[in-house]
């Protein structure tokens, strides 16, 4: 009950992610396409001097404004919940939203040197659209630079945190359906395996050498410790029941070795977690394993 619960969440994040991500990345494409038009553009309405330096650069920077910055950290507000809860997309997510963030800044920068170059002209009549314009501007990049940093910290944090688990393969088998998840680092399976599960003990979790791993739960984080038990013919025979209930393909050479079936029913999880129609892009979100 609570991993369908938990996909249903996955899935409304995930997609409302790609849409913040899209939705962001085609306005700067556009506010960029359309400043690379009008620079070269010679038969401007703005033949030269500073009031074409207005022109051309807040044409670029028309995706440097609050909308801009707004979708940028909507987008990154939904990749940090995910980083807990599903590495899989979520790094391939973060270097998407953190190309938005430096972007949008640049974007605003050129927005705010544009209006910069017209309200210079005239200045002590234009003093006060001066001070609006450029206290947005930096307003806006302080926001998406910060953002940057907070994203790049957020990366540094979580290889840090998976620098100090289990140098191994994770398997989630679940007791009652035997249903099987993977995970390539114990890290992953923290992130992405739920609290109230492991509290339910409603997996028995593996290493790809078959030892038994205790799951506890630590101020509502998720533990596991290996234990002196070694299962790996009871971990061999649930993956090769799940495998072959899904259809899953393994190749009979590596049929007995754990670590073959990592990577396809890690795989196998990641589309079905997508929308049907949706699985498409989520091949190309898909972290490289």
């Amino acid at each position: 009950m609570t991993e369908g619960v938990r996909t249903g969440d996955l899935r409304i994040v995930r997609a409302t992610s790609l849409v913040l991500v899209a939705g962001a990345g085609i306005r700067l494409l556009a506010a960029v396409v359309a400043g690379f038009v009008d620079w070269h553009d010679s038969g401007s309405y703005f033949p030269a001097g500073r009031v074409r330096a207005f022109d051309v650069l807040t044409t670029f920077g028309a995706a440097g404004d609050g909308t801009g910055v707004l979708l940028a950290v909507a987008a990154a507000a939904t990749v940090w919940w995910l980083s807990w809860r599903d590495g899989s997309i979520a790094s391939s997510l973060r270097a998407s939203v953190m190309w938005l963030f430096g972007v949008t800044a640049a974007l605003a920068a050129a927005d705010g040197i544009g209006f910069g170059f017209l309200y210079s002209y005239e200045s002590e009549r234009q003093t006060p659209r001066l001070i609006h314009t450029e206290g947005f501007t930096l307003a806006y990049i302080v926001v998406t630079v910060g953002g940057l940093l907070l994203l790049r910290r957020l990366g540094d944090a979580i290889a840090a945190q998976d620098s100090d688990d289990l140098d191994a393969f994770v398997f989630a088998v679940d007791r009652k359906s035997g249903d099987v998840r993977a995970f390539l680092s114990a890290g992953e399976a923290k992130r992405r395996m739920h609290v109230y599960s492991v509290e339910d003990d409603e997996f028995a979790f593996y290493t790809d050498e078959g030892t038994v791993l205790a799951a506890t739960v630590v101020d509502d984080r998720i533990v596991l410790r290996p234990t002196d038990q070694q299962r790996l013919g009871e971990l061999v025979e649930s993956l090769k029941e799940f495998a072959n209930r899904r259809g899953i393909t393994i190749d009979d050479e590596d049929a007995d070795d754990p670590t073959a079936y990592a990577v396809p029913i890690g795989r196998w999880h990641w589309l079905e977690m997508w929308p049907p129609w949706m699985r498409p892009i989520g091949m190309l979100f898909r972290s490289r394993r």
